[in-house]
């Protein structure tokens, strides 16, 4: 669903307003943060189905003429009270889960406490503690009710239970792929700031794709990497996440942009040679540069094809081999 029908936009407004009545919050980032978690548990619930960033145009479009004056006059009707009281009791089992597993990593591993290291551990424990896609409105509410609380002395001599030392266990161990998850997070912000894709959705294939790329360009160096199905998993949401974060980033370093245009070059020669243009499978795709600043998060993408590693013992046409960078 490219986007929410009347109904479901109705129901989730309703919802909205209810919880902002009910549990209190008036910015226009509290309700994108609380719009975003409702999403959260309607697609939990399998009554919304987020392929790719469209969540993001989702919370767009619920907060689109958000107006503080309704809350106090949200009636309290049992489908809205209800739904708003799941997304309470969602939001704080998450708030619960990440920060018992960031203390649980401070105790057992002890980081430098800088900011990046702060917003790097969180987007990286959110995927691991929940399934459900995060909004960045929502991460962003977690990272910093989490650096408001953090006690270091404090959280060295608490008791943590030991489940959460295990989930600590399991960010280090994704935290050993920073070296793939940084530049692969370049490659697709370059990517969407060079072309600011008009299509459906940017899934987790060009985010494979842009794994591949990056891997591709470590084995020329020598070094290889080698990812289970589960961490290529949690690895893709960590990376879709880190980058919906970086909409007012600076712009990408030159050679994520040469890597972003040899990637929508294969993409287009796939289409093409598939004769998926010719069927008007995806608006085409046009390059924007937008000023310092601005958002980059605007359009949404979707290559329209399941990409997957090629091995070296595929047969492939030279003249359609894919440029390794």
């Amino acid at each position: 669903m490219d986007t929410l029908d009347a109904a479901t936009k109705q129901l989730l407004q309703n919802a909205l307003y209810a919880y902002l009545n009910q549990y209190g919050g008036e910015s226009l980032a509290d309700a994108r943060a609380i719009a975003g978690a409702l999403l959260s548990v309607q697609e939990q619930a399998g009554k919304l189905a987020a392929s790719g960033w469209e969540i993001e145009d989702w919370v767009n479009d619920l907060v689109s003429d958000f107006d503080p004056k309704q809350i106090s006059s949200a009636v309290n009707q049992a489908a809205k009270a209800s739904l708003a009281n799941q997304a309470k009791h969602w939001r704080e089992l998450l708030e619960n889960k990440t920060r018992s597993t960031f203390d649980a990593y401070i105790q057992k591993y002890a980081p430098a406490l800088d900011t990046p290291t702060l917003e790097q551990l969180v987007v990286t424990i959110l995927p691991i503690v929940e399934d459900a896609t995060i909004t960045r409105d929502e991460a962003r509410r977690l990272i910093l009710a989490i650096s408001d609380q953090i006690d270091v002395p404090e959280i060295a001599n608490r008791h943590i239970d030991p489940h959460w030392l295990l989930l600590a266990d399991q960010v280090q161990q994704m935290r050993q792929y920073r070296e793939l998850e940084e530049p692969t997070a370049d490659i697709m912000h370059a990517y969407i700031h060079k072309f600011q894709p008009m299509a459906v959705e940017i899934g987790e294939a060009l985010v494979e794709r842009a794994i591949e790329a990056v891997s591709n360009s470590r084995l020329k160096l020598g070094l290889e990497v080698e990812l289970d199905p589960e961490t290529r998993k949690l690895l893709i949401k960590q990376v879709m996440l880190k980058v919906r974060l970086r909409d007012l980033a600076p712009p990408p370093t030159k050679t994520a942009l040469e890597i972003a245009q040899e990637l929508h070059s294969e993409v287009t020669r796939y289409r093409r040679d598939r004769g998926l243009d010719k069927a008007n499978y995806l608006p085409a795709v046009t390059i924007t540069d937008k000023p310092d600043g601005e958002g980059l998060l605007g359009g949404e993408f979707s290559v329209g094809i399941s990409l997957k590693p090629r091995r070296p013992n595929d047969k492939v046409d030279d003249e359609n081999t894919p440029t390794d960078t």
